[in-house]
C-alpha cells in the first residue's frame, strides 16, 4: 500500500509491471526485513493480488499474470535484497543502526550514532554509500516537490541603519571577495585553457591559490582544480557574476564587466547579487560518495530567507541554531521530507554543514559577520530556543554592506522595506507601526529624521494630537519621544496638553518633568499614576509586563498594581487580569485579583 501511496496514488490498481517494480525496486530499497520473513512478503503478494481480483474496487485485469510475475521475480527478490547496493539511502543507515544496537526510538542514541559517523567512528562500506548516493543522484530523489503555498503578507520590515553610498563604497573596496575578484580578473589576462569539464587545468587553479593565498591545506594532493574549494567557487562566483566567461574552451575576462572593477560597491552587489546561482559550488560534497546537497538544490530559497532573518534583527547577532530552525522547516516544505526519524538526522547533518559553508562565503563577500558566542547566559538561551544540550553557539549579524544588499534584494523579490528617509515622508502611524518593535538607535534615528523633515510647528502639533489619539500606548510613547526632536513647539505642545488633563495630561507632566521645563514637586500624584499606567500599559501591548514588573522588588511590584487600579487608565482591566493570571509571585496576582474583584477599583 505505501509502495502505491508514494507512486502513483492507485492502490486498487496492479499490473504485472507494478509488481516487478515493487519486488525488485522498491523492497530492497526501502524495506528493513529478517531474511526468514522475505517468503512471508512473497506469499503475503499473492494473498493480496487475490483480494484484489475478488473485490469490486479491485483493477486486476489478468490475476494469473501477476501471479506469474510474482513466482518469476522471486529468485531475483532474494539477490537484490541481500546486495545493499540496491538498498536507499534511509535502509542502508537504518541497517548500520541495527547492526550497531542503535533502538531507532531513542533520539538521543540515534544522535550518538550520527555523531560518530561524522567522526568517523562507525566503519562502512564507502564504496556501497558512493554507489547509492549516485544512484539518487542520477534518479532525482532529491527532486523538489513544491507546495501550494498560501501568499502572506509580512507586512512593512523594520527599517536598518545603512551608512551613505560613499562609506558603503569604502566597505565594499575593503571586503575581501571584491579584491579577490579584481585578482581573478587581472590574473585570468587574455585567456586561460580550461579541461573539457571546463575546469581550470590543476597547475593553473595552483598557480591562482598561491597568488591569492588560498586553500593551502589542499594543495599538495590536488588532483584537480575541483581539489581546491576556495578557488573552484571564486571562478564560479566570477561566471555567475558575469565578470569571467567561458568561450571555446577557454576563460576570458568579460569586456563588458572592466569599468565594473573600478567602482567597488557596483561590483560587490553584482557578486551579492549572483549569490543564489552558487549552490553546487558553495555546498560542494565533502567526498566522492556524496550525492547532490540539498540544501544547494534550493540555496536562492535559503538566501531569501537568510536575509529576511537577519535583515529583521538591524544588524543584532542571531544565533545559527535560530537561522537552522528557519531554514529546516523551508527544506522541509520544498524538499518533501518529514522532521523525525534517523534518516533526517543524516539529511540535517549535512545541509547543516552546508548553512556552515553558505554563512563562511557571505563572511567572505562581507555580507555577514560571524562570531561564537562566550557568554554563559546567551548559551543557556540557545540551548532552551534550539532544544539541543550542545548546541551550535555562532552568532551571526549582517555588516552595514549586507543591510544594504539584503534591503535591496528583498525590495526585489516584493518585500516592503522602507528606508529611514522614506519613513521620514510617511504619515507618523505607519512609522509607529513600522518602527515599534525596532532597537532604540533605529527607533531614534527614524523619529529624528521625521521631525527634521518638517516645520517645528507641524511636527510638534501633529506628535501632540497623536499622544491623544494613538491607536495604543506603545505607539503614543513613540509620539512621545519624537515630541523632543521639535525644540520649543513640543515644550509649548506638553503644556497644552498638561492642562486638558487624562492619560495624555499625565504623561505631558511626566515628559517635562524629565526634560527640566516643571520642577519635579510641582507634578500632582495623580499626573504621576496616569503616567506610570501608560508606561505600564506600553508593555502590556508588548507583552513584556510581567517580565517588566519581576524585575523590582516585590514592595515595587504591589506598588504597581495599587497604581494601575487608582489611576482612570482605559487598560487597567487588561493590566490587572494579566498580572492577576500571569504573575508568578501568589501575593502580586492576589492583589491584582482583589482590585479586579472591586477592592481597589
Amino acid at each position: 500500500m505505501d509502495a502505491r501511496v508514494t507512486g502513483d496514488g492507485g492502490l486498487t490498481r496492479w499490473d504485472s509491471a507494478d509488481i516487478g517494480r515493487l519486488l525488485l525496486e522498491w523492497f530492497p530499497r526501502k524495506v528493513t526485513l529478517e531474511r526468514s520473513e522475505w517468503s512471508g512478503a512473497l506469499a503475503t503478494l499473492h494473498c493480496w493480488v487475490d483480494f484484489l481480483a475478488a473485490t469490486r474496487r479491485g483493477d486486476v485485469r489478468d490475476l494469473d499474470a501477476l501471479h506469474a510475475v510474482i513466482d518469476r521475480s522471486a529468485p531475483e527478490f532474494q539477490v537484490r535484497m541481500t546486495d545493499e547496493r540496491n538498498y536507499g539511502l534511509a535502509k542502508f543507515w537504518m541497517t548500520r543502526m541495527i547492526e550497531h544496537d542503535v533502538d531507532i526510538a531513542d533520539e538521543d542514541a540515534v544522535r550518538g550514532f550520527l555523531r560518530a559517523v561524522q567522526v568517523g567512528e562507525i566503519d562502512y562500506d564507502q564504496d556501497v554509500l558512493g554507489e547509492i548516493m549516485g544512484r539518487r543522484a542520477l534518479e532525482g530523489e532529491a527532486d523538489l516537490v513544491l507546495p501550494e503555498f498560501e501568499e502572506h503578507d509580512p507586512g512593512p520590515l523594520p527599517p536598518a541603519l545603512v551608512p551613505p553610498e560613499g562609506e558603503l563604497a569604502s566597505l565594499a573596496e575593503s571586503a575581501i571577495a571584491v579584491a579577490r575578484f579584481r585578482t581573478l580578473v587581472a590574473w585570468v589576462g587574455a585567456g586561460r585553457a580550461l579541461t573539457t569539464t571546463k575546469r581550470l587545468r590543476v597547475a593553473d587553479a595552483r598557480e591562482l591559490a598561491l597568488l591569492l593565498g588560498v586553500d593551502a591545506p589542499y594543495l599538495e594532493r590536488a588532483r584537480s582544480s575541483a581539489d581546491l574549494p576556495e578557488v573552484s567557487l571564486l571562478v564560479a562566483w566570477a561566471r555567475a557574476a558575469r565578470l569571467v566567461r567561458v568561450v571555446k574552451g577557454r576563460l576570458l575576462a568579460v569586456k563588458s564587466a572592466a569599468g565594473l572593477l573600478d567602482r567597488p560597491l557596483d561590483l560587490w552587489w553584482r557578486a551579492f547579487e549572483a549569490f543564489g546561482e552558487l549552490g553546487p559550488e558553495v555546498c560542494a560534497p565533502a567526498s566522492r560518495y556524496e550525492g547532490p546537497s540539498l540544501l544547494a538544490q534550493v540555496l536562492p530559497e535559503v538566501a531569501l530567507d537568510l536575509w529576511l532573518s537577519l535583515y529583521t534583527a538591524g544588524g543584532t547577532p542571531v544565533p545559527v541554531e535560530l537561522l537552522a530552525g528557519s531554514i529546516r522547516e523551508m527544506m522541509s516544505a520544498l524538499l518533501g521530507f518529514g522532521i523525525g526519524g534517523p534518516l533526517v538526522g543524516i539529511r540535517e547533518m549535512m545541509w547543516r554543514r552546508d548553512l556552515a559553508a553558505v554563512l563562511a562565503a557571505l563572511q567572505t563577500v562581507g555580507a555577514v559577520e560571524l562570531t561564537v558566542s562566550a557568554d554563559a547566559q546567551e548559551r543557556d538561551k540557545i540551548i532552551e530556543l534550539s532544544g539541543d544540550d550542545d548546541p551550535d553557539l555562532t552568532l551571526a549579524r549582517l555588516t552595514p554592506l549586507g543591510l544594504w544588499g539584503a534591503r535591496r534584494a528583498l525590495r526585489a523579490e516584493g518585500f516592503d522595506a522602507p528606508s529611514v528617509a522614506e519613513l521620514a515622508e510617511a504619515p507618523l502611524k505607519r512609522v509607529c507601526e513600522v518602527v515599534e518593535h525596532c532597537a532604540p538607535e533605529v527607533v531614534e534615528s527614524v523619529l529624528e529624521t521625521w521631525v527634521a523633515s518638517r516645520d517645528a510647528k507641524d511636527a510638534a502639533a501633529e506628535l501632540a494630537a497623536f499622544c491623544v489619539n494613538g491607536p495604543s500606548s506603545a505607539a503614543r510613547l513613540l509620539a512621545w519621544a519624537a515630541l523632543e526632536h521639535t525644540g520649543m513647539p513640543g515644550v509649548d505642545q506638553a503644556r497644552r496638553l498638561r492642562s486638558e488633563g487624562g492619560v495624555a495630561g499625565g504623561m505631558a507632566t511626566e515628559w517635562l518633568v524629565s526634560h527640566g521645563e516643571l520642577a519635579p514637586e510641582a507634578a500632582e500624584q495623580p499626573e504621576m499614576l496616569l503616567a506610570l499606567s501608560e508606561n505600564m500599559a506600553a508593555m502590556h501591548d508588548h507583552g513584556m509586563l510581567i517580565e517588566e514588573m519581576t524585575g523590582h522588588p516585590l514592595h515595587d511590584q504591589l506598588g504597581f498594581v495599587h497604581a494601575i487600579a487608582s489611576a482612570r487608565h482605559p487598560d487597567r482591566i487588561a493590566m490587572l487580569t494579566t498580572i492577576s493570571r500571569d504573575h508568578p509571585g501568589h501575593g502580586i496576582a492576589a492583589a491584582a485579583d482583589e482590585a479586579l474583584g472591586g477592592g481597589l477599583l
